[in-house]
């Protein structure tokens, strides 16, 4: 697979929870690492975690991250189900400030030293095979892009709940190896996929010296199909590039 793989991921930024208005700047400046979470509730839709009413549909409860009627936990971004079930990954904290995800282990918290990014899989009755592949793939997807937007993520940073608790950063949970082994799979089995999506058959890097990265903002848009025109004018142009 091709690191030139376009990735679009949903934004819709949580400015109403108490994590965003505290706004705790991550002290390294950039992320660590990444941790995966899975949400232990047989409720795959977006709506459940995130408010993003004219793509997830509405949650008349306001149980969601950050919602006036959810706990405190509060993660940067969610996979799951859009209104017409399309599985997707969505942005809900800005990635340079510490989230609300992993609690605390006996050496102290991803969330905040070293800070992590983290996000939530919604969680289904975790028989359905279907969508465990194509949650899993944008969970892949996703942390190939975030790998790619802070170049000093390494792959064995890319983490589960259960491996942060392990290490001594995190609560003693077992997402999501709770739902990975339902069908024979693990967390070497996902960083695997997270790999194929960085590799580049065009520039392969056989050399024990560190490669050095470099982002280029071209854009930056009020209105998504404003974003979605220049995209395509520069793929016409000869240039790749995503949307964030």
């Amino acid at each position: 697979m091709s690191n030139n793989t376009a990735f679009e991921v949903y934004k819709a930024i949580a400015t109403f929870s108490d994590c965003y208005k505290e706004s705790r700047p991550m002290p390294e400046g950039d992320p660590s690492g990444i941790i995966v979470h899975s949400t232990a509730a047989n409720n795959p839709n977006l709506k459940r975690y995130v408010f993003a009413p004219e793509m997830a549909g509405e949650n008349i409860y306001k149980n969601y991250f950050g919602g006036p009627n959810s706990d405190d936990v509060t993660p940067h971004g969610v996979i799951g189900k859009d209104k017409d079930g399309v599985v997707r990954a969505v942005q809900i904290l800005p990635y340079n400030i510490c989230c609300w995800g992993c609690g605390r282990g006996v050496k102290g918290s991803y969330n905040y030293s070293p800070a992590y990014i983290q996000f939530e899989m919604a969680e289904d009755g975790l028989t359905d095979e279907n969508y465990f592949e194509q949650a899993f793939d944008v969970a892949a997807q996703y942390c190939a892009s975030l790998m790619r937007a802070f170049p000093a993520i390494k792959l064995e940073n890319v983490i589960s709940h259960k491996e942060a608790g392990v290490r001594g950063y995190a609560s003693g949970h077992g997402d999501p190896e709770n739902w990975l082994s339902k069908f024979g799979k693990d967390m070497d089995w996902f960083r695997g996929k997270v790999s194929g999506y960085l590799e580049s058959s065009d520039d392969p890097d056989t050399s024990d010296t560190p490669v050095k990265f470099y982002r280029v903002q071209v854009g930056a848009f009020t209105v998504r199909e404003n974003a979605e025109k220049f995209l395509e004018k520069l793929k016409d142009a000869g240039f790749n590039g995503y949307i964030v």
